[in-house]
C-alpha cells in the first residue's frame, strides 16, 4: 500500500506535530556517525528504541516517532527515499557513516535482521557481528535493500550507509512479554536480548579517539589475544594535517608490552602522502621489516579515515591499505618474513607522534570498526583506560573506547 503522504513536507501540512508525532535528536559532542530511525515510535515499533541504544555517546541520534492512539504505520509512514525532513537530512548529510534502524514483518515467528545499504563494507561487519553473538541474519529482500541512493542512510559524505531491517519477532523480543506499547517503550525496559542486539551492532560501529598531547610517546589499547596468529582490520586517521613531522598509526599483533611487538604502521606525511610498513619492536629497539609500494592515489586530509589490514601467520606478515568508501584490494600491499616473536600476545592499536611534529596539540587519531577477521576467542580487558569487555569466540572486537581518551 503506497504511504499517504509523498514526503515529510506533505506529512506536516496536515498533522501535528507534540500530537501525532515528534521529532527527537540527541547530540554527541564531536561525533562524525549518525544512528537514526526516521519510523520509530509506534510507526515501526522498537525502531527508535535499538536506534537511540545503539548510538549512545557514539553518534548523534535522530528519531521521527508517530505517537498517534492507532494507525502510526497507515498514517504517518514515509519511505526512506522520500524522507525529506530538515534535521534528519542535516545530521545525515554532515556525518560520515550513517545506521537507518526500520522495522518489518520479517518471516512469520522468526526473529531475524536483513541488512542493506550502499555502505557494504560496515553492513558486512554489522552482519558478522551479529551473527557471532547468535542472532539470525538474512539477505534483504529487493524492496528492503537500501540500495537507492536517494535512501536517507545513503546521503552522507561517502554516499552510503547501512539500512538496518528488523523483523517483527525480533523487535517484541526486546521487550519484557513482547510487549512493544508505547506505555513498556517508555518504561526503560529492556530485555536482555536487545542488550545483547545492541552490544552487537555497536561493535561493528564503534569508533575510538586518542588524544595525542605530547610528541614522542607511544599510547597503546590493546586486548589479550589466546593465538599467536591475527588477521585484523581497523579505519584510521587524525584530525589534522601533519605539520613539522608524521602522524604514526599502527596496528599491533603479538604485543608482549611495549618493547616486544609487530607493527603494521601507516604514517602521514607532512607532504599529505600515506607510507605503509611492516615493523618489529624487539628489546625496546624498532626495526623496519618492509615498505609498500607509495600510492598516488592515498592522500591524506584532516578527518579521512584509511583501512589497514595486518595478518599474522606464523612468521609471515602481511599488510594492506584502502582509502574509506573504496573496496579492500585483492592483493596484500606489503609482506614480510620474521620469526622473533612467536609467542600469543595481545592485539590493538598504538599512536606515536614524530619528534619532530610541529601540530598544534593535541592531536587527535581516531580509529573505526577495529576487528578480528579470524574466530578467536577472547578474554578481553583494556589495559590503557579500564575499559574491560568480554566477548565469544569470533566476534568483532572494539579496542578504542568510544569517548575521548587523553592520554
Amino acid at each position: 500500500m503506497p504511504d499517504l503522504y509523498a514526503s515529510y513536507t506533505d506529512l506536516a501540512a496536515h498533522q501535528v506535530e507534540g500530537t501525532d508525532y515528534e521529532r527527537r535528536t540527541v547530540p554527541v559532542t564531536g561525533a562524525t556517525w549518525a544512528s537514526i530511525a526516521i519510523h520509530g515510535g509506534a510507526i515501526e515499533a522498537g525502531s527508535g528504541e535499538v536506534a537511540r541504544a545503539i548510538g549512545a555517546g557514539l553518534m548523534n541520534h535522530y528519531e521521527f516517532a508517530g505517537i498517534m492512539p492507532s494507525n502510526n504505520f497507515d498514517t504517518l509512514h514515509v519511505t526512506s527515499t522520500n524522507f525529506d525532513e530538515p534535521i534528519a537530512q542535516g545530521i545525515v548529510t554532515g556525518s560520515r557513516r550513517c545506521l537507518s534502524c526500520h522495522g518489518y514483518t520479517g518471516t512469520t515467528g522468526l526473529a531475524e535482521t536483513s541488512i542493506g545499504g550502499l555502505d557494504t563494507a560496515t553492513g558486512a561487519r554489522v552482519q558478522a557481528a551479529l551473527r557471532a553473538a547468535g542472532f539470525r541474519v538474512i539477505s534483504a529482500a529487493q524492496e528492503i535493500n537500501g540500495s537507492d541512493p536517494l535512501n536517507i542512510c545513503n546521503k552522507t559524505t561517502i554516499s552510503a550507509g547501512v539500512q538496518l531491517e528488523m523483523s517483527t519477532a525480533l523487535r517484541e523480543s526486546f521487550f519484557p512479554g513482547g510487549d512493544t506499547s508505547r506505555t513498556m517503550r517508555d518504561s526503560g525496559q529492556r530485555t536482555t536480548t536487545f542488550n545483547a542486539y545492541v552490544a552487537a551492532v555497536r561493535t561493528a560501529f564503534g569508533q575510538g579517539q586518542v588524544s595525542q598531547g605530547s610528541i614522542n610517546v607511544s599510547r597503546w589499547a590493546t586486548v589479550p589475544a589466546s593465538l599467536p596468529d591475527a588477521d585484523i582490520v581497523a579505519a584510521m586517521g587524525t584530525d589534522k594535517l601533519a605539520t613539522g613531522g608524521s602522524h604514526f598509526l599502527h596496528l599491533v599483533g603479538r604485543y608482549q608490552d611495549a618493547s616486544n611487538n609487530y607493527l603494521a604502521r601507516i604514517a602521514f606525511n607532512t607532504d599529505q602522502t600515506v607510507t605503509l610498513t611492516l615493523r618489529k619492536r624487539l628489546a625496546g629497539t624498532e626495526t623496519l621489516l618492509a615498505t609498500a609500494a607509495s600510492t598516488s592515489s592515498l592522500i591524506h586530509a584532516a578527518g579521512r579515515l584509511f583501512w589497514v589490514r595486518f595478518r599474522i601467520a606464523g612468521s609471515t606478515l602481511q599488510a594492506k591499505i584502502w582509502q574509506d568508501g573504496g573496496s579492500e584490494p585483492t592483493p596484500w600491499s606489503v609482506t614480510a618474513t620474521d620469526a622473533s616473536l612467536t609467542a600469543a600476545g595481545a592485539i590493538g592499536t598504538r599512536s606515536i607522534l614524530s619528534s619532530s611534529n610541529t601540530n598544534t596539540l593535541p592531536v587527535v587519531a581516531s580509529y573505526a570498526g577495529f576487528q578480528q577477521l579470524a574466530p578467536q576467542s577472547f578474554a578481553v580487558t583494556r589495559a590503557v583506560n579500564g575499559i574491560t569487555k568480554t566477548h565469544a569466540a569470533g566476534a568483532a572486537v572494539n579496542v578504542a573506547h568510544p569517548a575521548i581518551i587523553a592520554l
